[in-house]
């Protein structure tokens, strides 16, 4: 779910790592520490309050020191983390009204217009003139300087009371505002963010400034965790809370109430709860989402798997797409020219649902091989048409909300290499910060070899823009694309079934990449978080990854994997990183690779292949449980049935089935 204007009492500030810095700059590349606190003559004072100083509390921030210039030991990174804060405290001798606060930052680029939002005592006192916090010249880390580090304008005339006082840094998020001293700025992460949305980022702080007659550093450390509620759909219906701030201290009670518009009814919380109202004692930065679904809505029957629950207790979650659209937003896309005139709708969270009818192609273009890709957001349904096939050729979707189903599409040919010089999108489908999503009866394919979009294989005699991608390289040979579905930046609770997948050279990869799981998305959710069923998948001719899973949990059942072409070369089921998958019921043909890197039990089926011992999780092997496979794979440790309710399998299908892929469902079955 992308949290669209919110209000500030709903901002997220996601779970990420504080990490101490690991590089530190020289001592010329350092500005000369700035007096930490100063006092004048009527006994105003200025303090200047640094990172793991007197009058810092928290952050959820990292900590860096790439940038030089910055002082103290450090700055924290609210320029690329999005979606955090920072608490500090000071004291007041006696209640005052006239304080100033301003902020030492660093913003590296002309175009990034970001903004903070302050909070003293749990009230917000800038919801409409945030601290504008920009620069006017591009910076890098070689030519930066503590002359590109300047401060923020004052917030003039905040009232602090006798005694401690916290003052909390947020992000503004995205909108028009006239900024603290009259400045007028916009902020709008999809400017410089592909997978943009309210992700109310800061910048690179590395003090706070405050101004204050009888002012000192405080001594109330008090712990405050950030809190975020909203409707997921706000078509649907309303969400109040108890309290009015973004930020609330740990342990405290919130009460959240639910209201349903006409016509639609409330489903659930997105920590499980029926209850409305809906009591929660607030113990870490929470968000709280309410779901509501149309009044006559009735899930498919084909839906099993962890899309059905949005708990690991198995909390009964409808997921319902785009199921109560308006008729103007009930369409038919059946041209690359449609494609490009509905992607604010498709991006957007109000209640949709997109028929893709024929093949929408990239074929027609100028660079008919430079990829595209295309954002879904919330609360939507996308159908291939059952008349029409609906099919993307070198398209991606990319899917950034909560609530989606997507049924009966063909994906795939999308072009990811070219020395990374003329890659537009990476891979057919990608769930990126994404939960609740459905993809039933999709059929993805690319090619095991590089191939125009025609279906003439791209080599040394290739000519035009064909042969401009050409290279010699064998990594270009498995790169030109890269994944087929991709799961990954904290998407949960999702479930794939009845999918053709195959020719492809690496598949399907659940959870980014060997660094760490804290990648944090609007939903708070990080790749540990990450909840994923296959079931009854037809996987054939593919290399690797079906799928590569890391941290996560994950359960597979009811599959056909058939190595086919790729029978000496290709491995299947990759358990890495700590991740732990469920695997039953599954039939792998044709799969004789047994020498090679790091293999479990002989053969490359089910275990922990191609460690990277560079990466801090790449050389950590996952855990799983194997029963009823044609495999005699088995277990590496000990991963527990998931929650849901679902058929267990007692045996392996013993053949490729023919009820999976596109051209099965008719149109009744998509109502």
């Amino acid at each position: 779910m992308k949290l669209t204007a919110i209000f500030l009492t709903g901002m997220l500030a996601a779970s990420l790592v504080f990490a101490m810095a690991g590089c530190k700059n020289g001592d010329d590349e350092q500005k000369s520490e700035p007096t930490a606190v100063t006092t004048e003559a009527n006994g105003t004072t200025t303090l200047k309050i640094q990172e793991n100083a007197a009058g810092f509390v928290s952050s959820t921030f990292e900590k860096k020191t790439e940038f030089p210039g910055y002082t103290g030991t450090g700055y924290f990174d609210g320029g690329t983390s999005q979606k955090g804060s920072i608490v500090y405290t000071v004291s007041a001798a006696e209640a005052i009204t006239n304080a100033k606060i301003a902020i030492h930052y660093l913003c590296t680029e002309v175009s990034r217009v970001r903004a903070a939002i302050v909070s003293v005592n749990g009230t917000v006192i800038n919801a409409d003139s945030p601290l504008a916090m920009t620069t006017d010249v591009k910076v890098k880390k070689d030519n930066c300087s503590s002359a590109n580090w300047k401060d923020t304008v004052y917030l003039e005339n905040i009232s602090l009371k006798a005694g401690s006082n916290s003052i909390i840094l947020t992000g503004a998020p995205d909108g028009s505002y006239t900024a603290a001293g009259g400045t007028s700025i916009k902020i709008d992460s999809k400017k410089n963010d592909t997978d943009a949305g309210n992700y109310c980022y800061l910048n690179y702080v590395d003090y706070l400034i405050v101004n204050g007659k009888g002012i000192d550093y405080g001594t109330d450390t008090t712990k405050y965790v950030s809190l975020s509620y909203a409707s997921e759909n706000t078509t649907a219906g309303s969400v109040e809370s108890s309290v009015t701030s973004s930020t609330v201290a740990e342990n405290s009670d919130v009460t959240f109430t639910a209201t349903a518009n006409s016509g639609w009814v409330f489903d659930c919380w997105s920590d499980g709860s029926k209850e409305n109202p809906h009591k929660v004692t607030v113990t870490k930065n929470t968000i709280m989402f309410a779901h509501f679904i149309p009044t006559d809505y009735t899930a498919s029957s084909d839906l099993v798997g962890y899309a059905t629950i949005t708990t690991d207790s198995g909390d009964g979650y409808t997921i319902s797409g785009g199921a109560g659209a308006s008729s103007e937003n009930t369409i038919t896309i059946s041209s690359y020219a449609e494609l490009v005139a509905k992607k604010d709708l498709l991006s957007s969270d109000e209640p949709k649902i997109i028929t893709i009818s024929g093949t929408i192609s990239t074929k027609d273009n100028a660079n008919p091989l430079l990829s595209e890709k295309y954002t879904i957001g919330s609360n939507s349904t996308v159908y291939g048409d059952t008349t029409n096939q609906g099919r993307l050729q070198n398209i991606e979707f990319i899917v950034e909300g909560e609530n989606v189903i997507i049924r009966n599409m063909m994906f795939g040919e999308v072009i990811s290499w070219d020395g990374y010089t003329k890659s537009g999108a990476d891979d057919a489908l990608s769930l990126n910060g994404a939960t609740h999503v459905w993809v039933d009866h999709c059929e993805f394919q690319s090619h095991l070899t590089p191939q125009d979009l025609d279906g003439n294989e791209i080599t040394s005699s290739s000519t035009g823009i064909a042969g401009s991608y050409y290279s010699t390289d064998e990594k270009w040979k498995k790169d030109f694309y890269d994944g087929l579905l991709d799961i990954k930046n904290g998407s949960t609770w999702i479930t794939i079934s009845n999918c053709y997948i195959h020719d492809h050279y690496k598949a399907c990869l659940c959870a980014s990449g060997d660094d760490g799981p804290d990648k944090n998305t609007t939903t708070g959710a990080t790749d540990s978080d990450m909840r994923v069923t296959f079931y009854h998948n037809y996987w054939k001719n593919i290399n690797a990854r079906m799928p590569l899973f890391r941290y996560g949990t994950g359960h597979i059942y009811s599959c056909y994997f058939d190595a086919g072409s790729q029978s000496d070369s290709a491995s299947c089921i990759n358990v890495r990183a700590g991740s732990k998958l469920y695997i039953e019921g599954n039939n792998f043909a044709n799969f004789t690779k047994t020498t090679g890197d790091s293999v479990t039990n002989g053969t490359y089926i089910i275990g922990f292949f191609f460690a990277d011992t560079n990466k801090a999780y790449g050389n950590v092997s996952g855990s799983w449980t194997a029963k009823n496979n044609s495999t005699s794979n088995g277990s590496e440790g000990s991963v527990s049935k998931p929650p849901y309710e679902y058929t267990a399998p007692t045996s392996y299908p013993t053949f490729a089935p023919t009820d999976i892929g596109v051209g099965i469902l008719t149109a009744s079955d998509l109502q």
